[in-house]
């Protein structure tokens, strides 16, 4: 990222306070640190050396100088020289650029700001020393100024390469607590102050300063609305301005905003972290990543901390994918719109937000819902969240709030309140014309100041009058639209109102998934057969949009962004052609900007941000294609391998749907699309959603089968066998694995072979299977260990490891565990090491060694967290539960067991949830809460029953069979296995005599 250049901004200061905010904001929009003096020491030695150090410190010099010669220290100045002059010969002294402004003469002048005496003849000397730099500009307002900074700046820059092209993500520096830490300024108010909403900014300040208050008790207030209400904006006015001086006592606070592209869950605990701590960043890092989630909430549970968490909803499977920043509102709610809403007397904007969709309103990590659940705990900070969805992980199964939860549902504005911020824009009209159509829009505060932006500026007539424009647009009718189509109805009409350029710039902005840089617009938007001629007029026109409250600017990262209602409006009402034209303008950008080659440099999702939006732009344009081959050559072993990012793996191969995951990716070559499909497949399985991923897998099998491609058809049916055991299809995961070990029989493939085995062999298994089990993983360890495949050796001992803890056979599971601990050191695989440390830890469980069994699975634990390596994680909880029950700690137990459930049924996991719910039984038992126990059983034993006997999960089904009789309950009645749903089963021999047939071998 290029750094920032130090500008002196040296002026007289009391006769150009416009012009000085103009050069301000010119300075921002070029990424120029501006160092200005707006008021004096009051001692003249103080005064003097306060300018020249600041001149000292700058990089270039801009003068602005008009008809005063300025302020004259009388001490230490003997030549009798202002302030403005000898800023000016230090600039020249030091041998910096410098460039001059001069006043024109047209420029309007007041008598009050011209100098007279010896002031104006000193003045008149220095301007003549002025007129001969290189660089003199005279403007003639202070528009004009600005505009001169702003092209004087652009030619800087562009001939010291001061442009940053590569940076996507600003990333602000983290101070030390009570500073508020304002990760993400929110930059969309749609005034310079908020209008309004005075009643709920006294609920938000009740909810800190009034313990008698029923809001008072809750640790997490959700401000929850559709788009465009202003809940990002009620939640940042308290935030700055009132909070601080009502929350008593408060350590800091902290603003977290989802919208940004980078701000994910990970994200925010490892930065929240080192702000609440108050150690540094780099630091933080290093811990694993559960350990700063426990911390984090230890630091929340102790002092009062507020966090915001803005635009929550891009955490929930509604929005947690790549176009997410392009959803119209109109769109969603089609999906989502729910009218239960009515019966619990709720505004209509919950009927998507609230009770509707619950799946929807889940966060796309399990592991974030859970971090929810525990912020909601927390005893002395308080977080206030933003959002268009309610999370469904802070509800209860009845649909209500969490004890400590609060849920706050916007209107829109009161009607003088929508009268206000109409009027703010400069726009007019009467009362009653007026609130008739405010309160068919539900006085929603984006749509007026949209349409105020655009009556504002008609210029037919009385200036910004409703009326006058209303008669000019007869085709504006918001009345005869059913109500969801009223935003976008309005909305249209006010970005109609926009010029050619204006619009261009903002459909340019609205192809962005982020925020978008100003050096980057520059890029895309000036230049021949661009809409700009040069930076000015981008200027000017990012300015309007500014102006007209459609595009928020941060100038803290010189950054631009839509409300992402507009986002939604402008893209959606494009055609293919002009949005092929944007893509095609953005294509021609990321693919100059550098990219790192070598996946195994890769250190963050960030350093492939250049990567991931040309892939973007290729979607964009239609070329799936070219898209697919730059995500298998750029992407795929980086976020696969080098990563672990399996969620954002799925986000970026689902855009290769566009028709949607019922039909085959929109691809013209058959491997492509087998790739895809498989890839998808594996991303569902690693991010814990293995009952998604056999759909694909069995369509990548019907494709390779066609091609006759026995190789990549036996990879795929090994793939479906194992997300088919981990979901308790063990009939057709068997059947599979089967299948492939034909195949690569057949294809003299002996790497292949061993891996089919190894799925075979912890099918049969997971069946009770003891004997064909042991020949199927044996085998497949002569096999591997013929081949000195020692990496292959080490799973294979995992797995060994694990049909002996089923077993029972504690000795020989701690003889294999321990060898595949040592093998996982070949190649350092975390997933190698995850299996041998979990088998470690469960042998120490069933051989009473509670210290080891501890070390080793919160060992296992970490690690699989750190990757999301969920079909790991889970077994690793419930052996922790179990272990927890065993030493007395039954809340601890529930606790690890609380980790568990959410996961285990979205996945699904079955085998793992029968395990955790025979925990849950044994706990319930123990505390004599016999028809909970009893309930808990009953559960074990469906979730184990699978496909029904022979192919049930025959350990879980026999513990819960155990227990139930224990317990005095009867089993429940199942269906019977029903070999008609099924294909019969292949026939093939496990351990064939050849070279690699033989007895048991050990483990050593």
């Amino acid at each position: 990222m290029a750094e920032h250049t130090n500008a002196m901004i040296s002026s007289t200061a009391r006769d150009l306070p416009e012009h000085r905010k103009e050069v301000l904001d010119a300075c921002a929009r070029q990424e120029v640190f501006p160092l200005m003096m707006e008021h004096l020491p009051a001692v003249d030695a103080d005064a003097i050396a306060v300018s020249l150090k600041m001149v000292d410190d700058a990089e270039i010099y801009l003068g602005i100088f008009a008809h005063r010669y300025g302020y004259v220290p009388q001490e230490n100045n003997p030549q009798q020289l202002s302030i403005t002059e000898m800023e000016y010969n230090r600039a020249v002294e030091r041998n910096i650029p410098r460039f001059i402004f001069l006043m024109h003469d047209d420029h309007p002048v007041k008598a009050a700001d011209v100098e007279t005496g010896a002031g104006a003849e000193k003045l008149k000397q220095l301007k003549a020393r002025l007129s001969v730099e290189r660089v003199v500009n005279y403007f003639t307002s202070p528009a004009d100024l600005r505009a001169h900074v702003i092209n004087t700046l652009s030619q800087y820059r562009t001939q010291h390469n001061k442009r940053d092209l590569t940076t996507f993500h600003y990333v602000s520096d983290i101070p030390a607590p009570p500073e508020p830490f304002i990760a993400h300024p929110y930059t969309l108010l749609q005034t310079h102050r908020l209008v309004g909403r005075q009643p709920e900014l006294n609920l938000l300040t009740d909810w800190v300063a009034k313990p008698d208050a029923d809001i008072y008790r809750a640790r997490i207030l959700n401000i929850v609305a559709v788009g465009g209400l202003g809940k990002s904006a009620l939640t940042w006015k308290w935030f700055n301005d009132i909070a601080p001086q009502e929350m008593k006592p408060m350590a800091g606070r902290l603003w977290w905003s989802f919208y940004e592209s980078d701000a994910t869950f990970e994200n925010f605990v490892t930065r929240a972290l080192a702000y609440v701590s108050r150690r540094p960043l780099n630091e933080v890092q290093q811990i694993p990543a559960p350990e700063r989630e426990t911390q984090l909430l230890a630091a929340l549970d102790r002092e009062p901390f507020l966090i915001v968490l803005d635009g929550l909803e891009r955490m929930l499977i509604a929005y947690a994918r790549m176009d997410a920043a392009h959803l119209s509102d109109d769109d969603y709610d089609k999906q989502t719109a729910n009218v239960v809403a009515n019966a619990y007397g709720l505004p209509a904007s919950a009927a998507q937000s609230f009770t509707g969709e619950h799946r929807l309103r889940k966060t796309a990590d399990p592991r974030a819902g859970s971090f929810l659940r525990k912020l909601a705990n927390v005893r002395a900070a308080r977080i206030l969240v933003s959002t268009r969805l309610y999370p469904a992980d802070l509800q209860m199964v009845t649909g209500e709030s969490l004890g400590s939860c609060v849920a706050v549902f916007l209107h829109g504005l009161a009607d003088d309140d929508a009268l206000e911020l109409w009027r703010a824009f400069g726009a007019s009209g009467a009362r009653d014309s007026l609130l008739p159509l405010f309160q068919r829009a539900d006085n929603h505060p984006l749509l007026i100041q949209a349409l105020a932006g655009v009556v504002s500026r008609y210029r037919k007539g009385t200036p910004g009058d409703f009326d006058a424009w209303r008669r000019a647009h007869p085709d504006f009718d918001p009345f005869s639209l059913p109500l969801v189509q009223v935003e976008s109805h309005v909305l249209a009409f006010a970005l109609r109102g926009l010029g050619d350029k204006a619009q261009q710039v903002l459909r340019t902005i609205a192809a962005f998934r982020m925020p978008a840089r100003y050096d980057t617009l520059a890029a895309l938007l000036i230049g021949e057969g661009k809409p700009c001629a040069d930076e000015r007029e981008l200027d000017e026109v990012l300015t309007e949009l500014e102006d007209r409250g459609l595009v928020g600017w941060d100038k803290r990262a010189n950054r631009y962004d839509l409300h992402p209602l507009v986002r939604g409006v402008v893209w959606s009402g494009l055609g293919d052609d002009a949005r092929r034209g944007v893509y095609t303008s953005l294509h021609a950008h990321f693919e100059a900007v550098p990219m790192i080659d070598d996946f195994l440099k890769v250190n963050s999702l960030e350093d492939l941000a250049p990567a991931i939006e040309l892939y973007n732009t290729l979607i964009g344009l239609g070329r799936y294609d070219d898209a697919e081959i730059f995500f298998y050559e750029r992407l795929s072993d980086a976020t696969h391998f080098r990563l672990s990012a399996s969620r954002q793996r799925v986000e970026l191969l689902e855009l290769l749907f566009p028709a949607g995951l019922e039909q085959l990716p929109r691809l013209n070559r058959q491997d492509a699309q087998a790739f895809t499909l498989s890839a998808l497949a594996q991303g569902y399985k690693f991010s814990g959603q293995p009952g998604r991923a056999p759909a694909l897998d069995r369509r990548a099998i019907t494709i390779v089968s066609e091609m006759k491609d026995d190789g990549n058809l036996s990879v795929c049916l090994r793939n479906l066998s194992n997300t088919l055991r981990l979901s308790g299809a063990l009939c057709e995961s068997e059947s599979a694995a089967r299948r492939a070990l034909v195949i690569t029989r057949e294809q003299a493939d002996r790497f292949g072979e061993a891996v089919s085995l190894n799925w075979l062999g912890l099918t049969l298994a997971a069946r009770g299977l003891a004997n064909e089990s042991e020949s199927a993983l044996q085998r497949a360890l002569r096999i591997d260990a013929a081949q000195s495949d020692n990496q292959a050796e080490g799973v294979d001992n995992s797995f060994l490891a694990q049909s002996a803890l089923w077993l029972g056979e504690f000795a020989g599971a701690l003889s294999f565990a321990n060898r595949a601990w040592e093998l996982a050191h070949v190649q350092s695989l975390e997933l190698d090491f995850i299996n041998a440390a979990r088998a470690q830890g469960e042998v120490a469980l069933g051989l009473n060694d509670f210290a080891i069994a501890d070390e080793r699975l919160h060992h296992a634990l970490t690690r699989a967290r750190i990757v999301n390596l969920v079909e790991e994680e889970l077994p690793a909880l419930v052996a922790l539960a179990e272990l927890r029950r065993r030493q007395g700690e039954a809340q601890a137990a529930r606790e690890f067991l609380d980790d568990v459930w959410e996961a285990a049924e979205r996945g699904p996991y079955p085998l793992i949830h029968a395990d955790a719910c025979h925990v849950l039984a044994q706990i319930e038992r123990d505390a004599g809460q016999q028809a909970q126990a009893i309930e808990a059983a009953t559960q074990a034993y469906r979730l184990a029953w699978c496909d029904g006997p022979p192919f049930a999960y025959h350990w879980g089904l026999e513990k819960a069979r155990a227990l139930l009789r224990e317990l005095g309950a009867s089993e429940p009645l199942m269906p019977a296995f029903d070999a008609g749903k099924f294909e019969p089963m292949p026939e093939v021999e496990i351990d064939p005599a050849d070279e690699f047939h033989g007895g048991n071998v050990s483990a050593g």
